[in-house]
């Protein structure tokens, strides 16, 4: 087995970190399906909570985002540690991790994604 094989590709991890030692200003979500992104700033993230069933819910002024991961997730700790600390830079849908962002518009009929 080479020692490449043993590293992931950024594209095949559930989430990235921001590079060097300087915090992100954004979040970028990456979904499956329809394959699409979003990015939302760290500055309208009001809250992260999560529940016993290991959902965490992301409080943004204007969407909620719910990460929903698996049993074979085991880096929730370090995870919630890098995005209470803003170095989480993408997060995508994976296998390991549902992502449902919910947006919420001026009008009452909130958009679902």
């Amino acid at each position: 087995m080479s020692f490449t094989s043993l590293i992931s590709r950024p594209e095949d991890q559930t989430y990235t970190v921001h590079p060097g030692s300087q915090t992100a200003t954004s979040c970028t979500f990456e979904l499956l399906s329809p394959r699409r992104s979003k990015t939302i700033p760290y500055g309208y993230l009001h809250m992260i909570d999560t529940t016993d069933d290991h959902t965490i819910f992301l409080r943004y002024a204007f969407a909620d985002v719910e990460l929903v991961p698996n049993r074979t997730f085991t880096a929730k700790r370090q995870f919630l540690d890098d995005l209470a600390n803003f170095r989480v830079s993408t997060i995508r849908e994976t296998s390991q991790m549902k992502i449902r962002i919910r947006m919420e518009p001026g009008t009452d009929k909130p958009e679902l994604f």
